[in-house]
């Protein structure tokens, strides 16, 4: 058992790790020039959809892919747009606008809205916690949006900051209004029907941005860095995570999040991409703290409040 919960623990540290460092690497690729950031939204949605098909190939007893019904085709449609279009397009734009340490910090909102969302469209009660928790959170990013910059890093950081923050908006409402399709399907077959309605919708509005890319003056570097995009953050972690998600409770795993900044501020800094303030440090520990409320107290308070009334 020591063992097994070991593994889980480490394949979602592994995945954190991906995720947290493709923020700066996806800066430092648009930082050549070569592209903007919706040429590389499309390049990683296009590469993500490639593989995920190619990987469809392999046993499922490895995958645990499984045919999808004709009637949630259409869901699958609409959760592709919500999920991968506008997330992680909105998410790569916004990187070309801001920080790698303020797109990955904003990455830990998710929670935040997931509630709030919840609390409006499906009832889930909200106690005293969560609600402090939330404007705690809240806060914190605007903070952090209106926070000082250097402009030879973030040319428009309350824009990048705000396409961030509506990138986690879509996945929130991914998880509250598409719940049904995430527990009725591995995730594997999720993310491969979604990567591939995205990419024959997202690529051929993307085309005239596509068609800009100067191809030929990428250097080995810039093209590294679209390999790791493309197979790392969008690929494999997808694919490790629900072995972590079969092990941890979710509790434990959404500790992990706080982890992608920490990842992010290391490696911006190293690349000579990191903006530190007092006010980008406090905005930055307001939404740690607010998150924690939301996805750990709020669990916890919870938790013993069913087990009293039982």
């Amino acid at each position: 058992m020591l063992n097994r919960t070991l593994s889980g623990h480490l394949a979602i540290l592994f995945a954190t790790i991906l995720w947290g460092a493709m923020s700066p690497i996806a800066k430092g690729v648009l930082e050549e020039g070569i592209m903007d950031g919706y040429a590389l939204s499309a390049v990683r949605i296009g590469g993500g959809a490639l593989l995920f098909l190619l990987a469809s190939f392999l046993p499922k007893s490895f995958t645990g892919d499984q045919p999808v019904e004709r009637k949630d085709l259409f869901s699958l449609f609409l959760a592709s747009l919500i999920m991968i279009s506008a997330n992680q397009g909105l998410f790569i734009i916004g990187i070309g606008y801001t920080t790698p340490i303020d797109t990955s910090v904003m990455c830990t909102m998710t929670p935040v809205f997931t509630l709030i969302l919840a609390a409006v469209f499906i009832g889930q009660p909200l106690s005293s916690i969560k609600i402090f928790g939330v404007l705690l959170g809240l806060s914190g990013a605007l903070m952090i949006a209106f926070s000082d910059y250097q402009p030879e890093i973030a040319s428009n950081p309350i824009l990048g900051d705000t396409l961030c923050i509506l990138a986690q908006v879509c996945a929130a409402v991914y998880y509250v209004f598409f719940l049904r399709i995430i527990n009725k399907y591995p995730p594997f077959t999720i993310m491969k029907w979604m990567f591939l309605f995205s990419a024959v919708s997202y690529i051929p509005c993307m085309s005239p941005f596509l068609g800009e890319v100067a191809w030929t003056s990428i250097n080995l570097t810039s093209a590294l860095s679209l390999l790791y995009i493309i197979i790392f953050p969008t690929f494999v972690a997808y694919l490790i995570i629900p072995f972590s998600q079969r092990i941890l409770k979710p509790t434990v795993i959404s500790m992990y999040a706080y982890l992608q900044p920490v990842v992010s501020a290391l490696l911006s800094t190293m690349m000579g991409l990191a903006i530190f303030g007092w006010s980008r440090i406090i905005g930055t520990l307001m939404i740690f703290i607010g998150v924690f409320m939301v996805s750990s107290l709020g669990y916890f308070s919870q938790k013993k409040s069913l087990s009293t009334s039982s």
